[in-house]
């Protein structure tokens, strides 16, 4: 599933036109949606469900309605914010429909499965105790995993089946909301719509044979895709015509330069934190390790201790992307890079994206070198261990990042440097320390796995929703000269 939706972009980007801006924008639709379909069925499913008595129409209608207002019409949303902002054209729409597809396909079933299979395969050979209660779980809750291949490759060509359909149903609906917003008419939008209650048909997969139920769903997105192909065919002719080269483009070249240059030169800047991040992360492996070995009543305990404390690791690996803003705010960089071109949008993203990828250097160093330190001395990867990374410290660690970034750019940026006194950058990383700190004191009053997601998934999108704010202000509201120089 990875490989074809990941081999359907590259092939899109190298023959036709697939930009960053189209993946992001697809991204930010889909995961929106979802994210507002998990709120509503976690108040409403239940009572909506003991109220029509489990009927099937009813809740096919109320899980199907939720596709198409959420899925289509949030892609709509999105298409039209991004068409208004110059991010987006008429000979994107293919793409944005295959990207909305791959952020499904790839990454949210297949990046969850691929990740789940690599959590079982590493206890499974690792044996003891974890091993046997997991092979136990597995054999009654999963016996697929374990038959033969004549049995699971027809299981597999039916799954591929259904992700083909996926596909076929983004792209119509992905196509047609970016053209009823590119040629203003509604009434592709209208046909859109109705193509997001093929999730009503989901709850009657058991009630038939499944190969014959995926062949009826496949049949509906194929006549879904005639649909939207035919209703577009003049569009389609004039996307490339009316597709005139928009300042986004130039602004995506520059965007990626200041990227690349910030990043190397933020892991020079901070080269001193960034290596005490990921020290301390495998000093903090290596105690919690040796302790566990120690005692039988410690190991729950220390599998959970460890993801819990990288963020704060992940925090203080980055610092060097917010050393970099405020050495070239300082010196008057930014002031020479509006005069040529360069937005004070392009010159935030720059930074946040910076401080990503130092976050990703610091996970992936530590992750990957204390899984391989503790499998080389014999020991094993708990499934908590891993449940808890995915769950907690990655999310965490980005959201924290991101929300500790904008706010040291706003803040810095009012703040005129007093000789002998240090930038309020310095006290930024309390900022990015604190969602840490909210999620461990609250997480007392929260028990259970479910309620520990709802405190997770509440405060990332708490913290992600802070940062499109601070984004907004600081690119809108505020006076860029005034932001960006040290005056």
């Amino acid at each position: 599933m990875i490989a074809f939706s990941v081999g359907l972009i590259a092939y899109w980007r190298i023959k036709k036109r697939f930009t960053v801006w189209t993946l992001l924008l697809s991204l930010g639709a889909f995961a929106g949606a979802i994210a507002l379909k998990y709120v509503v069925q976690y108040f409403t499913a239940n009572p909506f469900y003991e109220a029509v008595g489990g009927n099937l129409v009813a809740m096919g209608l109320y899980v199907g309605l939720q596709t198409a207002i959420f899925e289509v019409g949030g892609a709509y949303l999105a298409a039209k914010i991004a068409f208004s902002r110059g991010k987006i054209r008429a000979d994107d729409a293919e793409g944005y429909g295959l990207g909305l597809a791959f952020w499904e396909n790839g990454v949210l079933i297949g990046g969850s499965l691929l990740l789940s299979y690599v959590i079982y395969y590493v206890t499974l050979a690792g044996g003891g105790v974890a091993a046997q209660q997991l092979f136990d779980s597995l054999s009654t809750t999963a016996p697929g995993l374990f038959g033969s291949s004549s049995s699971a490759l027809p299981m597999i060509g039916v799954v591929l089946l259904e992700r083909v359909t996926s596909l076929l149903f983004h792209f119509s609906w992905g196509l047609l909301c970016v053209f009823a917003v590119v040629f203003k008419k509604k009434r592709f939008l209208w046909i859109a719509l109705p193509m997001g209650f093929i999730d009503f048909l989901a709850l009657y997969a058991g009630t038939m044979d499944l190969l014959i139920f995926e062949l009826l769903i496949f049949g509906l997105s194929l006549l879904c895709l005639l649909v939207a192909l035919g209703v577009t065919k003049a569009e389609r002719k004039n996307a490339v015509a009316v597709s005139l080269p928009t300042a986004s483009e130039e602004g995506d070249k520059r965007l990626k330069s200041l990227v690349k240059t910030n990043f190397k030169r933020s892991l020079s800047f901070g080269s001193i934190y960034l290596i005490i991040a990921i020290a301390m992360s495998f000093l903090f492996g290596a105690v919690i390790g040796g302790t566990s070995s120690a005692t039988d009543d410690v190991p729950m305990f220390a599998s959970q201790l460890f993801p819990m404390i990288l963020p704060v690791c992940a925090v203080l690996g980055s610092f060097g992307g917010l050393m970099v803003f405020v050495s070239d705010r300082t010196k008057g960089v930014y002031e020479y890079l509006i005069a040529y071109g360069v937005s004070t949008y392009e010159i935030l993203w720059s930074t946040l994206i910076v401080t990503l990828g130092l976050v990703t250097v610091v996970l992936g160093v530590s992750l990957t070198g204390n899984i391989a330190i503790t499998l080389l001395m014999g020991g094993s990867i708990q499934p908590a261990l891993i449940e808890l990374l995915l769950i907690y410290t990655i999310p965490i660690s980005y959201a924290s990042v991101a929300f500790m970034t904008m706010a040291g750019i706003i803040w810095s940026s009012l703040t005129s440097r007093i000789p002998g006194v240090n930038s309020p950058i310095g006290i930024c990383t309390l900022i990015g320390v604190g969602p840490t700190l909210v999620v461990f004191i609250l997480s007392t009053f929260f028990s259970g796995l479910s309620n520990f997601l709802l405190l997770i998934g509440g405060v990332t999108l708490t913290l992600v929703a802070l940062v499109v704010v601070m984004m907004v202000v600081a690119n809108k509201k505020m006076n860029r000269e005034r932001l960006l120089a040290d005056v």
